[in-house]
């Protein structure tokens, strides 16, 4: 067996064996969505545009709630990283600020290399927690 097809053979068991993801072939690089039990519905703009690889930037989120409604007082944490890698963002992004009206300012966002990241926001009003996840091919 050559060096590439036993290096992608260990890949393949590596993957199927430890549950490692791949990622999809299209991901949903859309930049709203409906959080995964659809009780916000959460857009983000990000001061770069295009995002660029090693630089600190911010976004901009709306978040709505089911019936259109803006979220005004709620707390957002972010999680995220590159599934293909293991591994987490390399900044710890925050929002900093309610601007009113179902906008917030997340800043210290930073993506150090190209390949398929994910953002998720957990998003909390009162009784109510939901995720959403935004997939970003850099």
């Amino acid at each position: 067996m050559g060096v590439i097809k036993a290096i992608f053979f260990a890949l393949c068991v590596y993957t199927a064996f430890t549950g490692a993801q791949a990622s999809p072939e299209q991901p949903a690089t859309e930049a709203s969505r409906l959080s995964d039990e659809q009780h916000f519905a959460v857009r983000f703009t990000s001061h770069l545009d295009p995002i660029a690889i090693n630089t600190m930037h911010a976004w901009m989120l709306h978040i709505q709630d089911r019936s259109g409604k803006p979220v005004t007082d709620a707390t957002v944490e972010v999680e995220g990283g590159m599934p293909d890698h293991d591994h987490g963002l390399p900044t710890r992004p925050r929002v900093t600020q309610n601007l009113g009206g179902g906008d917030y300012l997340l800043e210290g966002m930073k993506f150090h290399m190209g390949g398929w990241w994910q953002v998720t926001l957990v998003i909390r009003q009162g009784e109510i927690s939901d995720r959403v996840t935004f997939d970003l091919n850099l």
